[in-house]
Parts: structure tokens; C-alpha cells; sequence
């Protein structure tokens, strides 16, 4: 078995051990719906609202890994591209792919 081959298992299992834990804890946190008389909007509006911090740490993290993956895979600045992904939203990233098709 190769070393690529056993890193690919390693990798598999620590996804569904970190699947089932999760699931653990949601079901064992007993979520139960307070608000059963509120629309989706309302309800969505609330959620962004009680949890804007851990909606901005999301927002920042993402950003990070992919501009981690466009240093990586089109050998661009890190610094410049997380600041561009973090500013101008992802998508941006779009646009400033590398015209060398040599790099992909």
C-alpha cells in the first residue's frame, strides 16, 4: 500500500469520525424550535443577528483557505489575494486567474 494510498484512508476516517462527533452533539444538544410561530425571514434575520461574530469568523476563514488554494494552484501572492477575497467578496478570485495555461 502506498504512502498516497494510506494518507487518502487516514484522511477518510478523520472525516467520518468528525462527521459522526457533530452529529453527536447536535443531537445531544436537543435543539428544540422557540420561535414556531415566526417566518423563515424573521427567524433567519434573529439567527444573523444573535450570531453576526460567528457568521464574520466563517466569512474570514473561507476566505483564507481559498486564497490559501489560489497561492497553491496559480502561484499568486497570499497576502494580495486574501485581502482581495476578504474585501471584495470570493468571487472576485474569478477574475484574476492566470492567462498562462501552462499553470494549471
Amino acid at each position: 500500500m502506498s504512502t498516497e494510498q494510506k494518507d487518502k484512508i487516514i484522511s477518510f476516517v478523520l472525516l467520518l469520525i468528525s462527521i459522526f462527533l457533530v452529529i453527536y452533539g447536535i443531537r445531544l444538544a436537543g435543539f428544540e424550535n422557540p420561535m414556531t410561530g415566526i417566518s423563515l425571514m424573521k427567524s433567519l434575520f434573529n439567527l444573523s443577528n444573535q450570531y453576526f461574530d460567528f457568521i464574520l469568523i466563517g466569512y474570514v476563514f473561507i476566505c483564507l483557505q481559498i486564497a490559501g488554494y489560489y497561492e497553491l494552484k496559480y502561484n499568486k501572492d497570499y497576502l494580495t489575494i486574501s485581502i482581495m477575497c476578504i474585501l471584495l467578496t470570493p468571487l472576485s478570485l474569478l477574475f484574476i486567474r492566470s492567462s498562462d495555461p501552462s499553470s494549471k
